[in-house]
C-alpha cells in the first residue's frame, strides 16, 4: 500500500462513512468511494488494498471520534469484576447509537457481502466487543466471581447477542423502546446470566452458561 497523507486519508474515510451512513450505501463500490472522496480509484486501491480494507479502516476511524472505544479498551484490559463488565456495557451502548447506520448494515451485510463480512469481523470479534467481554469475565472467572460450570467465553457469546446492532434494531428503531430502557433490559439480562459462586446454579432467575 502507498503512503498518503493523514488529512487524505481521514478525508478518504469520512466519505465513505457519510456515503454509507446517510445514503444507506452499504453496498457502495470503489469508484463511488473514490468519487465522494474526491481521489481516483488507484489511490485508493494503493492506499487501502481493496474495499474491505476501506471498510475496516473505516470503522476503525470512526473509532476515534469519540471516547468511547477507548473507555471500552481501558476497562476491558484491567477490569474484573461485575461492576467493570457493566461498565464496559455502557460505554459501548453510548457508542452504538452513534454508529447504528453502518453497524447494522455490516452486520447484516455480512451474511452475503465478503467485504462487509471482513469489517463486521474486525469490529466485533477482532478488535471489538466480543473480545472485551471475553477478556472481562475470563479475569471475574479467575477471581472466582462465577460459578465453577460457567464457561467465561460462552457467556461472552451470549452477552453478546444481546448487545449487537441488530437488538438495538428490533427494541428500539421497531418496536420504540426508548434507549434507555434498552440500556437497563441489558444489564439486568446480563446479571441474570452470571451465577456467583455461591448463588444456587438452578435458579430460574439465573440459568447456568455451562461447558461444553
Amino acid at each position: 500500500m502507498t503512503k498518503i497523507s493523514d488529512e487524505t486519508r481521514a478525508g478518504i474515510l469520512e466519505a465513505a462513512w457519510t456515503l454509507m451512513a446517510e445514503q444507506r450505501r452499504l453496498d457502495a463500490g470503489m469508484a463511488e468511494i473514490a468519487a465522494a472522496s474526491g481521489v481516483s480509484r488507484q489511490t485508493l486501491f494503493l492506499a487501502f488494498g481493496n474495499r474491505a480494507g476501506v471498510l475496516v479502516a473505516m470503522a476503525r476511524h470512526q473509532d476515534t471520534r469519540g471516547d468511547q472505544v477507548l473507555r471500552m479498551r481501558q476497562i476491558a484490559a484491567t477490569g474484573a469484576d461485575r461492576p467493570a463488565l457493566h461498565a464496559f456495557v455502557d460505554a459501548w451502548l453510548d457508542y452504538l447509537p452513534v454508529v447504528y447506520p453502518v453497524a447494522i448494515q455490516l452486520e447484516t451485510g455480512s451474511l452475503s457481502d465478503a467485504d462487509a463480512n471482513a469489517a463486521w469481523q474486525d469490529r466485533i470479534f477482532s478488535q471489538g466487543v466480543r473480545t472485551g467481554l471475553d477478556r472481562i469475565l475470563g479475569q471475574i472467572a479467575a477471581g472466582g466471581g462465577l460459578h465453577a460450570d460457567q464457561d467465561p467465553s460462552r457467556l461472552a457469546d451470549l452477552c453478546l447477542t444481546l448487545l449487537v446492532p441488530s437488538a438495538w434494531r428490533y427494541l428500539v428503531v421497531e418496536r420504540g423502546w426508548t434507549g434507555e430502557a434498552f440500556a437497563r433490559s441489558r444489564h439486568i439480562l446480563i446479571d441474570a446470566l452470571l451465577i456467583g459462586r455461591d448463588t444456587p446454579a438452578k435458579s430460574r432467575h439465573s440459568p447456568a452458561i455451562r461447558r461444553r
